[in-house]
């Protein structure tokens, strides 16, 4: 009996606009926010698989924490935009947030490394040294990048990502991420060459 009554309440909100569905979703409404996620999930699902290279159940994961965001905000929806779009802009920021936590989580394995015994390949204590010394100046040139250039760095040259998949997940122009991953593979590379360590 139950199931039919949810079935019918739902069925309810399939003549809603999605508008009417996210204040209801303000409301704390079950049934609405179920059917707010089924139009749009597939959407998000699409989008966020594109802005990065990651495995399917993280990708799923970013869409429920999208979901979650969006019935968190719903209160504050103020209709600017189309409801598809406000939930594509809270997709992109909760991607943005995971984003700096994985540039924040790769920086301290960065620092970790450093740290880390290194086993090396090297042939003779010299290349040993040389080599060390080498990290320690990338170590070194890499924290004194700004978080900007970290962010560039890390997504296109260490994760691989696409210059528009970066753009798109931190909400920039496409040159604007070009100019910083330039900035930072320059101040990389004087440090290098200038061989400035601690």
């Amino acid at each position: 009996m139950s199931e039919r009554v949810l079935h019918l309440h739902r069925h309810r909100f399939r003549e809603l606009s999605d508008a009417d569905l996210v204040q209801s979703v303000a409301r704390r409404d079950k049934a609405a926010m179920e059917e707010l996620f089924e139009r749009h999930h597939e959407r998000v699902h699409r989008i966020l698989a594109r802005l990065r290279s990651v495995d399917a159940i993280d990708v799923d994961d970013l869409v429920q924490s999208t979901f979650i965001e969006v019935q968190r905000s719903a209160a504050r929806f103020s209709g600017q935009a189309a409801v598809g779009t406000w939930i594509v802009a809270i997709a992109v920021n909760v991607m943005r947030h995971h984003v700096r936590k994985e540039v924040r989580y790769r920086t301290a394995l960065v620092n970790r490394g450093r740290e880390a015994p290194s086993v090396s390949t090297a042939s003779s204590p010299f290349e040993e040294c040389s080599n060390r010394q080498s990290m320690a100046r990338l170590a070194y040139a890499f924290d004194r990048l700004g978080l900007e250039q970290k962010e560039a760095f890390l997504l296109c040259d260490v994760e691989g990502l696409r210059g528009t998949e970066v753009a798109r997940a931190l909400d920039l122009p496409e040159g604007t991420v070009w100019r910083r991953l330039h900035e930072a593979r320059m101040s990389l590379r004087r440090h290098l060459i200038d061989k400035e360590a601690p």
